[in-house]
């Protein structure tokens, strides 16, 4: 049984005092910014260990390692410090037997993209990009179909356009999309790309420099940064969108979900496992999303499964449509695919999807009648 290794990260101030165990309790009482610094100075500590995750062909086991920093602290510390925290993390799993060793959020972020970390090492790292890219583009196919989208006539917004899974996504929905609305940090760049797009695709491509003017009139967003706070709101959105948010922590605000009853929000790039209970254990309650796991986990569980312990998605714009199909089909012959729709406080059941479309349906018959 081959057995993998993953790298996390807390993701907000809740997830930072869970993964920290008796040590975080502690930190509670401390002012924020003093936990903040010593937990930069802690090591990185195992999370979990499982001693077999089951798919419908096989087995592993694995083990989860985190790193004590929150997204802003691996964006705003000097990198090498963080690439050496990582590299301890990496060593760690090893240790405990890891073939593969995944990189979880920001850390597949940083040294571009996992490729300085994988000459360090003596294992091999994926950044799980691939799979989430793959997981995400279903999640958006089959919120469209549920809500009555057809592709063909659609906009889409996709945030964070240039990144890993942001480019790959764009190339695959300038396919199949009418207009794609691109936005990203680097202007210079964008332009670039959006140039590619245009000659890769059929769909009407715009470059936008800012978020909210982007997704304004999008039926379908996308948002893909790696970015450290929320950059959409409740108000920028069209009545009937569906956003996917595959940023970890996400870009959206969760008030969207919570004040608009008209739009389908929810968390890309999950996969749901054959065996969910396999994975779930009192460490990881407040980690993973109910009856989930995120794509970069699941794609180095897929690729420890399928005995294919290589640097799957590693560097930057390495991810082809070809691999995207490959680890898709790999994934399924395991069980694994894509998850029902999640979104931070729920799952969304089939009824709660019909409702937001009716709500949906219901406010555009007003502005129709407003209009007439």
């Amino acid at each position: 049984m081959n057995r993998f290794g993953f790298i996390a990260h807390p993701i907000d101030l809740k997830t930072f005092y869970g993964h920290l165990g008796l040590l975080g309790k502690l930190m509670k009482h401390l002012p924020e910014n003093i936990s903040r610094e010593l937990a930069a100075s802690l090591p990185p500590r195992r999370l979990t260990s499982y001693n077999k995750i089951r798919s419908l062909k096989g087995a592993v086991s694995g083990e989860i390692v985190t790193l004590p920093l929150l997204p802003i602290q691996i964006a705003s510390l000097r990198e090498e410090k963080v690439l050496d925290l990582i590299e301890k993390g990496i060593d760690l799993c090893v240790k405990k037997g890891a073939q593969i060793v995944g990189l979880g959020g920001f850390t597949s972020v940083v040294g571009n993209g996992g490729e300085v970390l994988s000459k360090r090492v003596s294992v091999p790292l994926t950044s799980g990009n691939t799979f989430t890219a793959s997981l995400a583009l279903d999640g958006i196919y089959k919120a469209a179909y549920i809500m009555g989208l057809p592709l063909s006539n659609s906009a889409a917004a996709i945030i964070g356009a240039t990144g890993d899974i942001g480019s790959i996504c764009t190339k695959i929905l300038s396919k199949k999309l009418r207009k794609l609305n691109i936005a990203a940090r680097n202007e210079q760049k964008l332009q670039e790309f959006a140039n590619a797009i245009r000659l890769y695709g059929n769909a009407e491509v715009e470059v936008f420099k800012y978020t909210q003017d982007a997704v304004r009139d999008a039926d379908i967003i996308l948002s893909a940064t790696s970015a450290v706070t929320t950059i959409i709101g409740p108000a920028n959105l069209k009545s009937g969108a569906i956003v996917c948010d595959v940023a970890i922590p996400p870009n959206i605000a969760k008030e969207v979900a919570l004040s608009r009853n008209d739009i389908l929000v929810f968390e890309g790039g999950l996969a749901k496992l054959p065996y969910p209970n396999d994975i779930i254990n009192e460490t990881v309650l407040n980690i993973l999303p109910k009856n989930s796991v995120y794509g970069c986990i699941a794609e180095t569980m897929t690729l420890a499964l399928e005995g294919r312990l290589e640097a799957y998605s590693i560097g930057r714009g390495n991810i082809t449509e070809e691999k995207l199909t490959e680890i898709k089909l790999i994934a399924s012959r395991h069980g694994i695919v894509v998850a029902d729709f999640f979104c931070g406080y729920k799952t969304f059941t089939e009824k709660d999807i019909e409702d937001i479309r009716k709500n949906a349906e219901r406010n555009k018959e007003r502005v129709y009648a407003a209009q007439g």
